[in-house]
């Protein structure tokens, strides 16, 4: 028996859309489709049913707002989700729409299996049917790896890294990509210069400095290490690979939190791995 929701998500930006499906697909209990304008979602729908239709009102040609509308006529019991424009609530013209939930623009990746539970008039992490629990995998102790040991894999490995990192920079189109370790800084892509670089790796390492004090005070071991900072139209967002060797980057706010947030956890958990983690 299938225990999956089918999800159909309709928003132009192809990364963001395809974050959101993987975000989705990982959590066990969705299958989501990608289309990235109306027309398309409209062909989709043709072919195949959905639980659940996510559609960002930013769409044009049709817009989202005459698409949710379309929708709706065609399908009188559509479960609707909109996803407003960045920083803005949903439009008053819509206020009459039924629809059973909203997904605002800057939103944590966490939310995500929540506001879908919602919208699908179900319980978290409630499927469609009676699902098997895993037992959880026995991981073998490993041999405690220091920051010196993991520094100089990274730098065996510097032209993949640098590869991750500026795949990384123009996914979310970042002004720089950092990687530190204390204060230090191992490797940077992006437009900004060596010195500004070596600046924002003072920042992310003072950063984490004052985390793991913090942590201290509070009688706690600091177990990981994430941080967004805004100031006017820019965001630095900071997180940690592997105790204090940290990615950073520095983007404008127009970016959805999430996107960065999962792109930054994808390329982390690949340093991860070069560092045999």
């Amino acid at each position: 028996m299938n225990n999956e929701h089918s999800i159909l998500i309709v928003d132009s930006t192809e990364a963001f859309a395809t974050m959101l499906k993987e975000s989705l697909e990982q959590a066990g209990q969705y299958r989501a489709t990608v289309a990235l304008n109306g027309d398309e979602a409209l062909q989709v729908l043709k072919a195949a049913a959905f639980d659940l239709i996510i559609v960002d009102l930013g769409l044009a040609d049709p817009d989202g707002a005459t698409l949710a509308r379309t929708l709706r006529q065609q399908q009188p019991d559509l479960r609707l989700m909109l996803i407003p424009l960045m920083g803005e609530e949903l439009p008053s013209e819509l206020a009459d729409l039924d629809i059973q939930g909203v997904l605002s623009k800057p939103f944590f990746l966490p939310e995500l299996p929540g506001c879908i539970a919602d919208a699908l008039g179900q319980s978290e992490g409630e499927g469609p049917g009676i699902a098997e629990v895993a037992e959880p995998d026995v991981v073998p102790d490993r041999p405690a790896v220091s920051s010196a040991e993991r520094l100089a894999v990274l730098r065996e490995h510097i032209q993949k890294v640098i590869q991750e990192m500026s795949a990384l920079s123009q996914e979310v189109n970042a002004e720089a990509v950092i990687l530190t370790c204390g204060e230090k800084l191992i490797a940077h892509t992006g437009r900004l210069s060596a010195e500004g670089a070596d600046k924002l790796a003072q920042v992310a390492g003072e950063s984490w400095r004052t985390s793991a004090r913090v942590a201290q005070i509070l009688g706690q071991e600091q177990l990981r290490f994430e941080q967004s900072v805004e100031g006017g139209e820019h965001m630095f967002y900071s997180l940690a690979v592997a105790e204090d060797i940290i990615i950073s980057i520095a983007l404008s706010t127009s970016v959805a939190l999430g996107m960065i947030r999962h792109r930054a956890k994808s390329t982390a958990d690949t340093l991860r791995r070069l560092m045999g983690q």
